[in-house]
Formats: structure tokens, sequence, C-alpha cells
């Protein structure tokens, strides 16, 4: 299953977080939402919803992120945490 996460950037005073959210619909629960709040970074993002999707019952095993001219990087495995 792939996931799309949004991932939204709050700027207050010198700080900077991230937020992030994505959902999926399962036949049992119908919808199951995942929502990030104030990561400190992406890696802090990828670390949440990794352990979100641990605890749902999914394995995550690899992303990719788009880069700053539009395009996908390449896949990459989910480190462990």
């Amino acid at each position: 299953m792939v996931f799309q996460v949004t991932v939204f950037e709050k700027k207050e005073r010198n700080k900077s977080r991230l937020y992030a959210e994505t959902q999926c619909f399962d036949p049992l629960q119908y919808m199951i939402q995942f929502v990030i709040r104030d990561a400190p970074d992406l890696d802090g993002v990828i670390e949440a919803f990794s352990k979100q999707l641990v605890h749902r019952g999914f394995a995550p095993m690899k992303y990719r992120v788009k880069s700053d001219n539009g395009t996908w990087d390449a896949w990459v495995p989910v480190p462990e945490f």
C-alpha cells in the first residue's frame, strides 16, 4: 500500500515545525488517519509516521521525497527506529 503524506511547515518566530497527515481505508475500520504534529525535521516526520504504521499493523519498507525541481527522488529504505 502506498501512502502519500502531505507535510506542512509552520514558522513561528525563529522556529520551524513540520506537520504531516495522510489516511487510508480499511474494510474493517473504514478510515485510518495518520497525523504527525510538531516534528522538528523530515527525519522526525518519517520516524513518527513509521511508528504509527507499525502500531497499526503496517510494515514500512521504503519512501521517497519530491525534490525542489518537482521530480521524485529514488526510493530509499525506511530506517529502523
